[in-house]
């Protein structure tokens, strides 16, 4: 069940306590796999991870948090760069204590804080999994990207839910489950706060090539094995550039492309997701 964690948070102030929603399962009895800790995309929330987090957990430890921005957590927002996302991690592992290297998934949003993450702190992570994240955007993309920052100028979250439901699902998912997409947005609203949101985009969409925080620049860093997952038909993180990203890693990374599917790799392909994510993991 979600849960709130109390743990420090330094952008407050000196002292300063916040609280992260989290939703833990303790895996199989007599499990020794370490956690998988999952770290969705911008507008998701623990809430969007469901289907996965229970047939996840029949196998190992799953944790699944909202980052600060993000739903429900209550942490300052007056920043929310990258590298209070990465300070934010490993104060969260500590306060559920954790204290052994974990396994981290992301996802888009949540792919590059956990690229920053493996970077930053390589003794938390055993293995790496990122989907919905390629060396760069390419232009279509980066089009995306500044058509949603015009739709959240108008301080409509739900706005911003519509516009990037075409951005983000294949087209044959769209077609399937054209009937739900009203609910998908009004629960995008209700689950998230647009002050969260906002800083999230002004603060960590920086897709400038010299950005430290850019994928090509953060994966040379990283020594974790990884795995990178893309949709054939993403548009946001183009699977043509996703060999060039696995190429950048200093081992070198597993790169797998799921035919028939956009942005959202685990929602409309989930168990293929789930397979690759697990056979990786073992």
């Amino acid at each position: 069940m979600p849960e709130f964690i109390d743990i420090l948070d330094p952008v407050a102030g000196a002292g300063m306590v916040g609280q992260v929603r989290v939703d833990r399962r303790p895996g199989p009895d007599g499990s020794a796999a370490p956690p998988l800790v999952i770290l969705g995309g911008m507008t998701q929330t623990l809430s969007s991870w469901g289907g996965q987090v229970r047939p996840l957990s029949a196998q190992r430890p799953v944790i699944v948090y909202e980052a600060r921005g993000q739903g429900q957590t209550r942490l300052d927002l007056s920043d929310v760069t990258p590298p209070v996302h990465v300070g934010d991690f490993e104060r969260l592992l500590d306060a559920l204590g954790v204290a052994g290297p974990v396994d981290l998934c992301g996802f888009s949003f949540g792919g590059r804080i956990a690229l920053a993450i493996a970077a930053e702190r390589p003794e938390r992570l055993r293995r790496l999994v990122l989907s919905g994240v390629s060396a760069g955007r390419g232009a279509l993309g980066r089009v995306i990207v500044r058509a949603w920052r015009e739709a959240l100028r108008t301080g409509d979250l739900g706005a911003l839910a519509w516009i990037s439901l075409g951005d983000t699902l294949g087209p044959r998912y769209l077609a399937a489950n054209e009937a739900v997409l009203e609910a998908f947005v009004k629960a995008t609203v209700e689950r998230n706060t647009f002050a969260g949101i906002s800083a999230l985009f002004s603060q960590t969409m920086n897709d400038a090539p010299d950005s430290p925080w850019a994928p090509l620049a953060l994966a040379p860093r990283v020594q974790a094995p990884a795995l990178l997952l893309a949709g054939a038909l993403d548009r946001l993180a183009p699977a043509a550039e996703l060999d060039a990203l696995a190429a950048a890693f200093p081992h070198g990374a597993r790169a797998e492309i799921l035919p028939d599917v956009g942005h959202t790799v685990a929602i409309e392909a989930a168990e293929r997701w789930r397979a690759l994510v697990l056979e990786f993991l073992a």
